[in-house]
């Protein structure tokens, strides 16, 4: 008997689907009868959620003053990370652009100007892991492996883990994730020795909890959770007794918390995006919260208490009705300048979809504490606002 032709063969197999989609039209409409169909997805918050409005309104509110915007949808087709590079040289301080597609670092001068652009290399996907005195290091996930770049190209390589998906490199410490995800790979914090050799793993308590940026904090490192507003973290006294710390953020609201609970409890199957990225400076840890209508950053001090909230300008239309973002926040870089003020640097940006082009862009904003209280000395103490996850 002769065989079809492979065209003849896609045809039946793409009929076949359409006929079984079809079939199914009828078993949707039944069920759309039957009684509980019309459920709602719960309207709770997760215990930990439910104080968090009450926390926010109860600390300071402060503006953030826009020092400068640089438009980069042109020249980096897909940024993912911001960082400064030696941030407290008075001269030297720049910004570091990490453009994962075309594999790149955008250089930025810190008033603003497009400065070289270092190669990393196509099909290398990198992401940021550090910054070591003026070499960026990157995860490649195409390779994969740790790459220290810098103005002439990569410099050095080191293997990573299988399944390695954001990593954390300084003088002295190699932090990487693995797992998560669609990796069969169980998700972990993995320890390497200079060479890339597993010097330690701490697994995770929830799966869920494995996306997201790792990053510094002092002598300790933040898993981050881009989905709930929890880090993990691995301190010198966790590393020894191999286990991850927790640290949740008391006083994160967000309209999407609910979202967030319907995925805990298996509601919905997708979960919303919280915060994207977090960056310390001193005792503060300034989180990205993901808002529609204006930039915001939520200032937590080391115990995961919320004791400042910064607010971006809320965008206006030319008959200055209040609009919301046209690009959203998917990183931030924070150093503190020589006269106290804070500088926070912002890598803005939108995915491309089916009716929109992608953009990006990175802001420059200036935060004026009073003294000392960027690196986490107030006159307020902290223990006013109080909370228990």
């Amino acid at each position: 008997m002769t065989q079809p032709s492979r065209p003849t063969n896609r045809l039946w197999r793409r009929s076949r689907r359409v006929l079984a989609a079809l079939a199914l039209v009828p078993l949707l409409a039944l069920t759309a009868c039957l009684p509980g169909s019309g459920r709602q997805n719960t309207r709770a918050l997760a215990p930990a959620d439910s104080a968090a409005a009450g926390l926010a309104s109860a600390v300071p509110v402060d503006s953030l003053v826009e020092v400068w915007s640089l438009p980069m949808g042109e020249v980096a087709e897909v940024p993912s990370n911001i960082a400064w590079i030696q941030p407290d040289s008075a001269s030297g301080a720049r910004l570091a652009v990490v453009e994962t597609k075309n594999g790149a670092v955008h250089t930025v001068s810190a008033s603003g100007e497009r400065g070289p652009v270092w190669s990393v290399g196509e099909e290398r996907y990198p992401y940021l892991a550090g910054v070591v005195g003026d070499t960026v290091v990157v995860l490649s996930r195409g390779v994969p492996a740790l790459e220290w770049v810098t103005a002439s190209g990569v410099a050095r390589s080191v293997p990573v883990p299988e399944g390695a998906t954001a990593a954390f490199v300084d003088r002295t410490r190699t932090i990487v994730r693995v797992g998560g995800g669609p990796s069969e790979v169980s998700p972990a914090l993995v320890s390497l020795s200079a060479s890339g050799d597993e010097t330690g793993r701490f697994t995770f308590a929830q799966p869920w909890r494995a996306w997201g940026f790792v990053r510094p904090w002092g002598d300790s490192v933040l898993a981050l959770s881009g989905y709930r507003p929890v880090a993990d973290v691995l301190t010198p006294e966790a590393s020894g007794a191999g286990a991850l710390d927790t640290l949740a953020f008391a006083g994160f609201d967000s309209p999407q918390l609910v979202r967030s609970y319907q995925f805990m409890t298996g509601e919905v199957d997708e979960p919303p995006l919280l915060s994207p990225a977090a960056a310390a400076l001193g005792e503060r840890l300034y989180v990205l919260n993901v808002r529609s209508e204006r930039v915001r950053i939520d200032v937590y001090d080391r115990r995961g208490q919320l004791v400042r909230v910064l607010q971006g300008a809320v965008p206006l239309s030319a008959e200055g009705k209040q609009q919301v973002l046209d690009v959203y926040p998917a990183d931030l870089a924070v150093r503190q300048t020589a006269s106290g003020a804070v500088e926070i640097a912002l890598l803005m940006k939108r995915d491309r979809g089916l009716f929109q082009r992608a953009d990006a862009r990175v802001l420059l904003y200036r935060w004026a504490p009073q003294p000392l209280e960027a690196s986490g000395v107030t006159n307020r103490d902290s223990s006013e606002v109080s909370a228990v996850r």
